[in-house]
């Protein structure tokens, strides 16, 4: 949400997408919260085409529900709402080897559509290996990763806190762009680095 909202204070036009909800009780909370802050005028079955109800996998939940989801269509609309706009933000669910439908996985998706990846980690312990295998996961799928973001979950500082981005950026080789402190509104100037990394064609 915050990185909608510092492309749209640059005069960036932004689409967001939330393919797939998990969890969703009434209305798609993460899906309505993006298309808030990108002022995102898409119906929200562009935005999230599927929502489902229990907090599992998606590939989970579809199947427990009776639901088919349909990767080639979830591909093609990432691809159509990307070509009219300058910049589509697509938030998955989980992570990139989290299935979407039997075994195919966000990462599968990512790659079909050539999306790159800003991976997203909570500043706590056990943050260095989940940014670091996501980092690896995303190279074994060929995927251009733009960069990571470490953000507070709680007030409490993890003593890890203080080392967390350090260590990464040395075992990944990718730029640690942001980190956000617990309960802190992110301003343009706080983001600057994930706002041009978001922006650049080339990277």
């Amino acid at each position: 949400c915050a990185l909608a909202q510092a492309l749209r204070a640059r005069r960036v036009r932004v689409a967001v997408m939330k393919p797939i909800e998990t969890g969703v009780v009434g209305e798609p909370e993460d899906a309505l919260r993006l298309r808030a802050a990108a002022e995102d005028p898409a119906p929200l079955d562009d935005i999230c085409p599927y929502r489902l109800r229990a907090p599992l996998a998606p590939a989970v939940a579809a199947r427990l529900e009776g639901v088919a989801i349909d990767v080639d269509r979830l591909a093609g609309l990432i691809m159509q709402r990307a070509a009219a706009t300058d910049v589509l933000l697509v938030e998955g669910a989980g992570g990139l080897l989290v299935p979407i439908r039997g075994l195919t996985t966000w990462a599968d998706v990512a790659s079909c559509v050539s999306l790159p990846v800003l991976i997203v980690g909570a500043n706590r312990l056990g943050t260095i290996n989940h940014c670091a295998l996501t980092a690896r996961v995303a190279a074994a799928a060929g995927l251009t990763v733009r960069g990571f973001v470490l953000s507070e979950p709680t007030a409490v500082r993890d003593e890890s806190a203080a080392t967390n981005a350090e260590m990464i950026a040395a075992l990944t080789g990718f730029p640690c762009l942001a980190t956000l402190r617990h309960g802190e509104a992110p301003d343009g100037t706080r983001l600057s680095r994930v706002v041009e990394a978001a922006l650049d064609p080339g990277i």
